[in-house]
């Protein structure tokens, strides 16, 4: 029996989201443990390194931004429309209490992977195998 099709916009939607949030932790992080001189972004968007841009392909044929402010936690994404030549803000949100979630919306869940790691121990172990 063929699967049955599934929609995937609002699955793309959830891939750009989480990619823009991993984008934003790891700018966080990069913002926190490199010195001042390295902390700038490549191609730069602020004086003090704590806004960083990242274009993207946000649908099969349409190309926009992302706007990490590391400074206040904050995200934004811009859509360029080429047939208006404008820019249209798409959303924005603070993930300061996002990043403080140990799990939301995964599978499986870090319990579950918890559980695995500490089986696969026993087993390595009553095995006798490193």
């Amino acid at each position: 029996m063929p699967a049955s099709p599934r929609p995937v916009g609002a699955g793309k939607w959830l891939i750009v989201a989480l990619l823009g949030a991993v984008a934003a932790c790891l700018a966080m992080e990069v913002a926190r443990s490199a010195p001042a001189a390295l902390a700038q972004p490549a191609g730069g968007s602020s004086a003090d390194g704590s806004i960083i841009a990242v274009s993207a392909q946000l649908t099969a044929d349409s190309y926009g931004v992302y706007l990490l402010d590391t400074r206040r936690g904050t995200m934004a994404v811009y859509q360029y429309q080429p047939t208006k030549r404008t820019l249209r803000l798409m959303a924005a949100r603070n993930y300061g209490f996002d990043t403080r979630l140990e799990e939301y919306n995964t599978e499986p869940s870090p319990n579950e992977i918890r559980q695995l790691v500490q089986q696969q121990k026993r087993l390595v172990d009553a095995n006798g195998m490193k």
